[in-house]
């Protein structure tokens, strides 16, 4: 974890040691939380991008999406009984 260092005026710090005691938490976990809440999605897209970088720069790293269910234990729906049952359903309509 790397360290930030900010300014906050006076009053805006008060108020936020404040806010921290009644929380039940520290000043930092605050601000990480806010900055998270805020930029929530244009942090994960920035993590996504880096990440596409670096299967790029070592493809073998990756892996393919058979692999990835097996080692998770998971299997998709078949495709065809999908929709099947989704025709169906629409002409039981």
């Amino acid at each position: 974890m790397k360290k930030l260092m900010i300014y906050l005026d006076d009053d805006l710090h008060e108020d936020l040691k404040a806010l921290a005691f009644r929380k039940r938490t520290t000043m930092a976990a605050l601000v990480r939380y806010a900055l998270d809440r805020t930029f929530e999605d244009e942090l994960d897209v920035i993590a996504g991008e880096r990440a596409l970088e670096e299967a790029a720069r070592d493809p073998s790293s990756g892996m393919t999406l058979e692999q990835y269910l097996e080692k998770r234990g998971l299997a998709l729906p078949d495709r065809a009984n999908t929709k099947g049952t989704a025709r169906a359903r629409r002409a039981a309509s």
